[in-house]
């Protein structure tokens, strides 16, 4: 601390004013979150103090950040003896201004989404417990205490998905979800242990120092720990086949939805991030993210074909983006995977609370004119032109793709996701409007490598690059997702349509015996009290509904 106190007199005021303020934030959430359990339901003080702390909350990340932009990218801890050593960098800071943010959305959203209902008091009461986890696990610099933290945010939330308990469904879907994230705190905990057996410390500054220099250190003990923890953020980001409880969460109160899935679930990604060093000394925890990453991203994009249920399509949409974060983060694309984690909690927030509008939305796209197919001459100009366009925005904003084999890779996916775009536009009227289309997909290219380099500054350097394999696995995957969706919007009648729609509609039938073994394991409250198994089916099997067309 006296170093930075000697730096200047305005870094200097930042720096002796975080270590109290910090942890200061977490007690203020957990003292709200007491006066709110003993409130009544139609008490609006609990309220007004959760959006006040909320709003504190931010103040001081933003402090925080503009301590960190004063010294450059550099990271701080304070260990003073009569608090946990805190940890200070441009992940976490941006990460905290989010969260504050978020919480303060999420808050203002449920006072009135709730009101008038007794459990109202409660809700507010566990909410902040969970902000003061997350709030705690993104500031410590000690490994065990983030895992803690971790464990502490997954129970916190039970009962909020638990919230209207006379619904089975819920019950059924949050119980499962407590199977899967008590798996992974067992996981997490190994982890720790291992590092510590191989490094000796589990002060996250330490480990990266000491892999920074690896002489001397026991490999196995270190690699072992990276392919835990990678278990676990595989577990916990609801990666196929363990994603059937993210799904299955919607009978929770809306909001608690938007938590989930803006930030309980990229948990597991700012975890990782954390750890860097860790996966870059273990290949095997690097495969294991680029493999199930790759696969439930195409999987999980297929099955989003098929539903007409907007939350549904939303929960789809998380198991995907979160199966790509995890893709990015094996593949040593970090600045991608801090930029996908802050624009996916963020893009979540928004779409489940403003699932009425998403839903007025799609009914106005099912009343406009069919679109047509796209021609031979309009097919060949995108299929040339968006590779070279992306390759073009590349290059303008000084990324190399030739020796960033990750990113090559990346700029693949980005080719992926613009060609519907442009191909259902383009269909839609003349071949001239491919040159306003085309500008449109070069000004997103663009944007997506600008800011990919932006957060080149801010996110963990990237010290090995990923081997053939993982290069490999994800590019196949993603070159096959869209050979067979273009294949299927080409010919919703053909052979290939017929054959997957079911398969696609039931999820590929991923969750049934990873439901009957969570059940086997230990079965659920409400089916002690009668209920049968062909209602678990009924609810957790998506093959129970009639099936709809691809559209």
């Amino acid at each position: 601390m006296s170093s930075l106190l000697s730096s200047g007199s305005l870094p200097a005021l930042f720096a002796a004013l975080l270590p109290p303020l910090i942890p200061a934030v977490p007690m203020l959430w957990l003292l709200t979150a007491a006066v709110a359990a003993r409130a009544r339901s139609d008490a609006e003080a609990p309220w007004r103090l959760a959006q006040a702390v909320a709003v504190c909350g931010g103040c001081i990340a933003l402090l925080g950040g503009a301590l960190v932009a004063l010294h450059g990218s550099a990271t701080y801890t304070f260990p003073e003896p009569w608090l946990p050593a805190l940890r200070l960098d441009p992940l976490a800071a941006l990460v905290l201004v989010m969260v504050a943010f978020l919480g303060w959305v999420i808050v203002r959203y449920s006072r009135g989404y709730l009101s008038g209902d007794g459990g109202r008091s409660r809700y507010l009461a566990w909410l902040c417990a969970t902000l003061a986890a997350v709030w705690c696990l993104l500031a410590f610099n000690n490994l065990l205490l983030v895992c803690i933290a971790w464990s502490l945010s997954s129970l916190c939330l039970h009962p909020l998905l638990t919230f209207y308990r006379s619904r089975p469904a819920a019950m059924l879907a949050a119980h499962k979800k407590f199977l899967v994230s008590r798996l992974a705190d067992l996981l997490t905990l190994s982890g720790c242990a291992l590092l510590y057996a191989g490094l000796g410390t589990l002060q996250i500054d330490r480990i990266a120092q000491l892999l920074a220099e690896p002489e001397g250190l026991s490999g196995a003990w270190v690699s072992a720990g990276g392919v835990m923890f990678a278990l676990a953020a595989i577990l916990k980001c609801a990666q196929l086949p363990f994603h059937g409880w993210l799904l299955q969460v919607m009978e929770a109160p809306t909001p608690v939805s938007a938590l989930l899935h803006a930030g309980i679930v990229n948990i597991g990604g700012f975890v990782l991030l954390r750890l860097t060093g860790v996966l870059e000394f273990s290949a095997l925890a690097q495969g294991l993210l680029v493999v199930a990453g790759s696969v439930t991203a195409a999987l999980a994009a297929l099955v989003m074909m098929t539903r007409i249920s907007v939350k549904v399509m939303l929960a789809w949409s998380t198991v995907a983006q979160m199966g790509f974060m995890l893709l990015e983060i094996g593949l040593g694309a970090y600045s991608l995977a801090l930029l996908h984690l802050l624009a996916h909690s963020m893009y979540k927030a928004y779409s489940f609370l403003a699932a009425g509008d998403t839903v007025w939305h799609q009914h106005t796209l099912r009343i406009a004119p069919a679109r047509h197919k796209v021609g031979a001459v309009q097919g060949t100009l995108m299929a040339l032109g968006l590779p070279l366009g992306v390759g073009a925005a590349a290059w303008l904003c000084g990324v190399d793709l030739l020796h960033e084999p990750a990113t090559w890779v990346l700029a693949g996916a980005l080719v992926c996701g613009l060609w519907p775009l442009v191909r259902a536009r383009s269909a839609a009227g003349a071949t001239g409007q491919l040159a306003v289309l085309a500008g449109s997909a070069f000004g997103l290219s663009l944007l997506y490598f600008g800011w990919h380099r932006l957060f080149d500054h801010l996110a963990p350097v990237q010290n090995i690059a990923p081997n053939g394999f993982m290069l490999g696995v994800a590019g196949a995957c993603l070159l096959v997702l869209l050979v067979v969706q273009e294949t299927v919007l080409a010919r919703p009648d053909g052979k290939l349509s017929r054959w997957l729609h079911p398969q696609a509609f039931a999820g590929f039938h991923l969750d049934e015996a990873f439901t009957r073994l969570t059940w086997k394991v230990w079965p659920a409250p409400p089916l002690r009290r009668g209920s049968s198994s062909s209602s678990l089916m009924h609810f957790t099997s998506a093959s129970s509904l009639r099936p709809q067309e691809f559209s």
